[in-house]
This record gives structure tokens, sequence and C-alpha cells, in this order.
């Protein structure tokens, strides 16, 4: 693959990471998670650079949400309507994980959602064609940390892969692309095998680059509720 090539793969990437800034829709959300299985419809809520908003939605299509999580980005607010309980603490992985299962910093997750990858530092870059004729761009860092991005025909990002040690340690996948003149990924895959853990969501509504108001990543304790510390 010529230098001229790589580079604008390399671009590629770079723009694809400048294209969306949020997002507002309805997804089918899939976890597995060292063994155990959950899947729910969610609204979600992103921005750039960590404010999230999630709110599981009953299956019987009425109701009360089961679970509304929300951060700003410094505080993270979980709600569990069933039990009348509020859980506020730190936006951090750690608490992150407690209700999503994935061991992701905010700011990981809302830029994963909004498809743009990490890209690590590295001191080579090389590429290669594959056979269907898709492109493999390869970024190799220092402490034996390597990242892989494939691209398809139309040299569009469609994953991304990190190793240490050649071992797998995060994929990210991107399919289902929209038609707009800004194709955006409706469907996402994500895997940690050391963490044994993995994810998928397809989006059945999607809106991107909207304007979503400060306060809808902020959620105030209803009268009546407990408020805790997230344990």
């Amino acid at each position: 693959m010529s230098s001229e090539v790589e580079i604008q793969l390399f671009d590629r990437v770079q723009a694809a990471g400048r294209m969306f800034q949020s997002l507002e829709g309805v997804a089918r959300v899939h976890v597995v998670w060292q063994g155990k299985n959950a899947t729910v419809t969610q609204a979600l809520l992103a921005e750039k650079p960590d404010r999230f908003r999630a709110e599981t939605l009953n299956p019987f299509g009425f109701g009360s949400p089961l679970l509304l999580m929300a951060t700003d980005g410094s505080e993270l607010a979980v709600m569990v309507p069933g039990e009348g309980l509020m859980f506020r603490g730190e936006a951090s992985s750690r608490n992150l994980q407690r209700f999503t299962r994935l061991p992701l910093q905010p700011a990981d997750l809302v830029h994963l959602l909004l498809y743009q990858v990490p890209v690590i530092p590295y001191a080579e870059r090389t590429g290669s064609v594959g056979a269907a004729g898709d492109y493999l761009l390869q970024l190799q860092g220092t402490e034996n940390r390597r990242q892989e991005l494939w691209f398809d025909q139309t040299r569009r990002l469609v994953e991304s892969t990190y190793y240490v040690d050649d071992d797998l340690a995060l994929r990210v996948r991107y399919d289902n692309f929209s038609a707009e003149e800004l194709p955006f990924p409706r469907s996402a895959f994500m895997e940690m095998p050391q963490q044994q853990a993995e994810a998928s969501l397809t989006f059945s509504e999607l809106a991107t680059n909207v304007v979503p108001e400060t306060q809808r990543f902020r959620l105030a304790t209803p009268k009546g509720y407990e408020e805790r510390l997230i344990p």
C-alpha cells in the first residue's frame, strides 16, 4: 500500500471522530458479562466529551422505566423507580461498570458510541490491502501495544482492535451505516475478552448532532425516593 493511501485512511479515522458530536435514539442493547446475558431496549442520549443518559424502557411499553442513568461527566446518578431509590456517586469507570458491566470511562463510552475510536500513540504505521479489496492500517505503539484499523472497500472505518502482547484487549466493530450524507453506524459491537464482557446495540430510532438540554444529563431526586451513595 502506498504511503498516500495510508495517509488517506488515517485521515478518515480522524474525520470520523469529528463528524458526530451527539446523538439521541432508541436501541436494542445486548450485554454479556462473565457468562450472564441481558437484553434491553434503551433510550440513549450522548454528547461529547463525557455526557451520557440511558433510560431502560419497560418491556411492556408503558409505565415507569426500569432504570434511568445519567452523567454530566462529573456525577453519576442512577434512578430505580421500582424500588424508589436514587444512587449518586463519582462518574468513574468503576461506578459506571456497576450498571453497564462495561469497564469504560464515561468519555470512552461516549466517544465509541459516536463513532470515534481512540488512536494509540504509535511509532510505526503500515498498511495493506485485503483480497476482498478492504484495507488494514496497523499502528505499532510502545510496550508491545498494537492497534489495527479495518476499512471496507469504500475506505469507511468498520473496526478497530487493540492488542497488548498480542492478546486482544478490545475490539469495536461498526455496521449498518445510514444512507445520509454523513453515514453513521446504526449497529455497533464491542468485546473485551480479558474482562469476559461484550456488548452490541442496534438503533431503531436515531438522530445525530442534536442539541440536548444540559439538565437532561442530571437527575433530581423525586419526592419520597431514598438517596444513597453508589456502593
